[in-house]
């Protein structure tokens, strides 16, 4: 059977191979920054036949950002968090909601060309990595240091990030920490949703409404990746209601009950629907940013 630590070790890998892959669609070129170095994982044949119950594969802020950019999300100024102080997080639940928060704005600015913006939330996922005790991680390979001298070359930033993902489950799974990489998935993708949602409102952009339909398919897995590491954190059960009570919101909508699954043609949400699932996101982001 793969462990635990198997899984995210190679799901890990994957995000840095997504950002080799977003970079490759974009230009064509290798990132000028200097490559990092990856480890090669290799597993026993006989490991691929069962899976644990308890790992759960879930996308990368970058990877979601890139997929509502390439469905025409544009950039809106002031939508990120607007919070400039994470010393105002003082539990862990909300440290780590917020640090998976300012993950997906970082993203969302880098792959939109906002290097300053990206900067600042680079910092801010730095004090927040700090204060859950986790900062090391950020020197792994200088990646703090190459961030700041690599501003401007959207390819280096998006890779930088992707490496930083990988570096972060690596670490957090070593130290028995899979809570924390549930609770920071949660948030970046409350974050990202949000972000998608809103400027999906002011541009009705059709192929970004499909997108934000095709990723609320994540949300079951986030619910199971919680209920997995629920025992290590009781704070982690109402999270778990909270997102459950997008899911609800979500599962009854006629669009969803509707869909043909082997249909060729993707699911997008009406108007209303999509109004009603927005304002429940929004609250949820408020609860998370707010503290």
């Amino acid at each position: 059977m793969f462990s635990t630590k198997n899984l995210l070790v190679i799901k890990s890998t994957l995000f840095v191979a997504s950002a080799m892959l977003f970079v490759a669609c974009g230009n064509g070129e290798a990132p000028k920054e200097e490559a990092a170095t990856t480890e090669v994982v290799k597993t026993d044949s006989a490991a691929t036949e069962e899976v644990s119950e308890t790992s759960y594969s879930l996308p990368s802020p970058l990877q979601i950002a890139s997929i509502f950019k390439k469905s025409g999300m544009k950039y809106k100024a002031d939508l990120t968090s607007q919070v400039k102080d994470p010393s105002k997080y003082t539990t862990n639940l909300n440290k780590s909601l917020n640090l998976g928060v300012y993950s997906a704005d970082l993203s969302y600015c880098v792959l939109n060309k906002q290097s300053q913006e990206a900067m600042r939330y680079m910092k801010l996922c730095r004090a927040l990595a700090d204060n859950l005790g986790m900062g090391s991680v950020f020197d792994e390979s200088n990646l703090t240091k190459r961030f700041e001298k690599n501003l401007g070359n959207e390819d280096s930033l998006a890779y930088i990030i992707a490496e930083l993902q990988m570096v972060t489950d690596m670490y957090l799974d070593e130290n028995d920490q899979q809570q924390t990489t549930s609770i920071v998935f949660a948030g970046a993708w409350t974050e990202s949703m949000y972000v998608g949602s809103k400027v999906y409102e002011k541009g009705k952009e059709k192929g970004l409404n499909t997108k934000l339909a095709e990723q609320m398919n994540i949300l079951g897995s986030i619910v199971n990746a919680l209920k997995a590491v629920e025992k290590k954190d009781p704070a982690i059960t109402g999270l778990i209601a909270d997102m459950n009570s997008i899911k609800d919101i979500y599962e009854a909508m006629p669009s969803v009950k509707n869909n043909n699954p082997d249909s060729d043609k993707p699911m997008s949400f009406t108007e209303e629907e999509l109004s009603q699932l927005t304002k429940k996101i929004e609250e949820l982001r408020a609860k998370f940013v707010n503290g």
